[in-house]
């Protein structure tokens, strides 16, 4: 594993704007004081054109403020079930698109969608479908393709609807995914590729399918004041659970470990030195326990998904790149 060094040079810069001093952050730095000695290994390059969706105008999930969420929550990155590949979304020419590559560092990407604007995409439990979101004529629509050849594509969602975040059953039968009814509301629904029937359950967003527990599931839900909570929903009994509920933050895009004990999640942290908010990862155990922060970089790290042995995280980041682009990077778990 290539070990990625903390570079040489000051950390914090700082630079006068009139009378007021500003501290602005070397983005090429790989990793902070606060994450010891972690070893983070990039993944992807610059060159790789990963989507940049944070505090930008694909923003929908929430009116910007200090608290609320200001990041696209949708799980933008995805690993084989094998553990072999990874899969990110380009942004190239205009275009988005869902590109794939091996999960270890440099090689070549293929591309395995030929749309538009793709936004967000889950791999099947099985490895052999991406699901994945894309906009077309101003609507939000849940799609499939093979995940290794071809360019079929099934469209899922119907035209007039806006459905984000499809994740497959282990059969391949059932499709859970979120329905955005007004800004900042959505709905947890489900569709039956055997009966072609739309199911809808409860309020949230994100689903995650719980492995042997098919009525239940982990998502994130919006408060009032648009901060963003977790949730754990059994549909056959009714009941709800929060999880996880901090006011004044956001956590959003939980992915339950392979071993059923944490939810690793992407949620806002406040810089001690500069006061300022960005996007950093940490873990939860699932019965509300043990919240951990594990990265602390000024630079957003957001969109994190688990190896198949659970020892490993990959997560999108600013890390290590002076032009503040997002990159694919790896960090070692072990809690």
């Amino acid at each position: 594993m290539r070990k990625l060094i903390l570079a040489s040079a000051a950390v914090l810069l700082l630079t006068i704007d009139g009378d007021a001093k500003k501290i602005k952050f070397d983005y090429s730095v790989v990793n902070v004081p606060e994450e010891g000695d972690i070893n983070f290994e990039r993944i992807t390059d610059d060159a790789d054109c990963v989507l940049y969706t944070v505090g930008s105008s694909k923003r929908v999930f929430g009116k910007k403020k200090s608290s609320g969420v200001d990041w696209w929550v949708n799980p933008q990155i995805a690993l084989s079930p094998d553990g072999q590949k990874i899969a990110y979304i380009n942004y190239k020419n205009g275009t988005q698109n869902i590109m794939v590559k091996s999960a270890k560092s440099g090689g070549a990407s293929v591309q395995r969608t030929f749309r538009t604007a793709v936004e967000d995409f889950t791999w099947s439990p099985d490895g052999s479908t991406l699901c994945f979101t894309e906009v077309r004529n101003g609507h939000h629509g849940i799609y499939l393709v093979n995940a290794e050849q071809g360019s079929v594509v099934k469209q899922i969602s119907s035209g007039n609807d806006n459905d984000y975040g499809g994740v497959m059953s282990a059969d391949g039968n059932n499709i859970f995914f979120h329905r955005g009814e007004g800004m900042s509301s959505y709905s947890i629904w489900s569709y039956d590729r055997t009966s072609n029937l739309f199911s809808n359950y409860s309020r949230g967003m994100t689903p995650v399918i719980i492995p042997g527990k098919p009525n239940e599931i982990y998502c994130a839900r919006f408060t009032e004041q648009k901060e963003s909570e977790i949730w754990r929903i059994n549909f056959e009994t009714g009941v709800e659970e929060i999880i996880l509920s901090q006011p004044g933050r956001s956590f959003t895009t939980p992915q339950l470990s392979p071993d059923g004990q944490w939810l690793l999640l992407t949620g806002s942290s406040i810089s001690e030195k500069d006061k300022t908010m960005n996007t950093d990862i940490f873990v939860i155990r699932t019965d509300g326990t043990n919240l951990t922060q594990l990265t602390y970089h000024p630079g957003n790290d957001m969109s994190a998904v688990w190896s198949p042995d659970g020892r490993s995280i990959f997560f999108l980041s600013q890390r290590g790149s002076a032009s503040k682009v997002f990159n694919v990077w790896k960090m070692p778990f072990n809690l």
